[in-house]
C-alpha cells in the first residue's frame, strides 16, 4: 500500500512539470522556425486535422478558446498561409484551409516536432510509450468523468 502512494505521489509530481518542459522545448522549436507559438500550433493542427477545417474544431485541437484564436487567425490570413472558404453544407460558416505556402510552413514545423519527439523518446521501447499512452488516457477519462459530475 506505502509503495502504491509512492508511486501515485511520483507520478502526479512529474506530470505537471514534463509536460510543461516539453511544451517549452516545442515552443522553442517553433521559434528557431521563426513562428510564434500561437501561428506555429495553429499550423500543424490544420495539416493534421485535413482540408477545409471548422474554427472550433480548431480550437478544441490545440486547447484554446474561439475568442483567442481569431487574432493568430487574421495574422496567418495576412500573411497568405491560410484563407477561409465557404461550408458546403453551411453556407453562413466559413472553413479553415491551409494555402501552398501555409501547408509547406505546416510540413516543416511538423517534421521539426518529429524530429523533437523522436529525441525525447530515443531509447525507450515502444511498449513502454504505449503504456504510458494508455495510463494517461485513462486518467484523461476519470478526469472528465470527475469535470462532468460536478
Amino acid at each position: 500500500m506505502q509503495e502504491r502512494q509512492s508511486s501515485e505521489k511520483a507520478l502526479a509530481a512529474r506530470l505537471g512539470p514534463v509536460s510543461r518542459s516539453w511544451q517549452q522545448l516545442a515552443d522553442s522549436a517553433l521559434s528557431s522556425l521563426g513562428v510564434s507559438n500561437s501561428s506555429g500550433w495553429a499550423l500543424v493542427h490544420l495539416l493534421r486535422l485535413g482540408d477545409e477545417v471548422r474554427q472550433g474544431d480548431l480550437a478544441r485541437a490545440i486547447n484554446v478558446t474561439e475568442p483567442s484564436l481569431v487574432r493568430t487567425l487574421h495574422l496567418l490570413e495576412d500573411a497568405g498561409l491560410v484563407e477561409r472558404v465557404a461550408d458546403d453544407n453551411d453556407r453562413r460558416a466559413k472553413n479553415l484551409r491551409l494555402t501552398e505556402e501555409g501547408a509547406a510552413a505546416a510540413r516543416r514545423i511538423d517534421k521539426r516536432l518529429i524530429e523533437l519527439r523522436a529525441s525525447l523518446l530515443d531509447g525507450i521501447p515502444t511498449e513502454d510509450v504505449e503504456t504510458v499512452v494508455r495510463v494517461l488516457d485513462r486518467i484523461a477519462a476519470r478526469i472528465a468523468e470527475s469535470a462532468a459530475r460536478q
